[in-house]
């Protein structure tokens, strides 16, 4: 079944190697979109396999992928028996929308327009998932704070071009992590169309925002009354939030 839209997927070597910072400001930059996590278990879970996020405020990835713009975001629990069927199941959920999603073995199911992979410094802690990733990714990302130097930042470059020859590396360390993030978003959009997504925020907005937060949250009715101050939509405050990871707290109207 062919499915006319951009696909993007955000995959990565291990846990907590930043691959929900990276999907949610992928996000916040698409003009509108539908977001998934997949996650891979040896038995089906007993409750329900595909959990659509409602709640945009809960500390965990698929809330973070809701705060940053995404409609509707699904958590997905697959076996890799079940994955194939589940993944036609949320290309028939989101409608034909463009489609952020996050993990790896996604990726063995699916054709997509660009996916992206990240991981530390070498390849110690890699999951198995995460070798088929690598070879499908146009991007990878080198991420954390330690960047290679000299012969070892050759020596990973030449084993990761040995797995994959045709993939783009970004050094975090070495360009800053916005910086990283904006190359990132570049190549996706200049493969996916630029007119698909959106400038970043208005600094107005960040200026605003980064005043009025207080240890890296603002209250959602602060956030509303910015927003009418400014005469921007609230969703442009909530994307400026993401983008800034200032969390919009005490809120329970789906706003942002």
């Amino acid at each position: 079944m062919e499915w006319e839209r951009p696909v993007v997927v955000i995959s990565g070597a291990s846990k907590d190697v930043g691959k929900s910072t990276l999907a949610a400001r992928v996000i916040g930059r698409f003009r509108e979109c539908a977001a998934a996590k997949f996650t891979l278990h040896e038995e089906e879970p007993s409750a329900d396999l595909i959990i659509e996020e409602a709640d945009p405020y809960m500390d965990n990835d698929t809330s973070r992928m809701l705060r940053a713009g995404a409609r509707p975001v699904f958590w997905v629990r697959a076996t890799p028996a079940t994955l194939p069927l589940l993944v036609d199941e949320v290309l028939r959920r989101t409608e034909g929308r463009p489609l952020v999603l996050e993990g790896n073995s996604v990726l063995e199911h699916l054709g997509c327009d660009y996916a992206v992979f990240i991981m530390g410094a070498g390849f110690e802690g890699f999951k198995p998932s995460a070798w088929t990733a690598l070879r499908r990714a146009d991007s990878v990302l080198v991420n954390g704070p330690r960047r290679p130097e000299g012969q070892e930042a050759v020596r990973l470059e030449k084993e990761i071009k040995a797995i994959n020859p045709r993939a783009k590396l970004v050094f975090a360390a070495e360009r800053g992590e916005e910086e990283a993030y904006s190359i990132i978003i570049s190549r996706i959009a200049g493969r996916i169309g630029g007119e698909r997504l959106m400038g970043q925020s208005d600094e107005r907005v960040a200026d605003a925002l980064k005043e009025r937060s207080e240890d890296g949250r603002i209250a959602c009715a602060d956030a509303l009354k910015l927003a009418e101050e400014l005469g921007v939509p609230p969703l442009e405050v909530g994307k400026a939030a993401n983008e800034l990871n200032i969390k919009i707290v005490r809120c329970s109207l789906g706003c942002f």
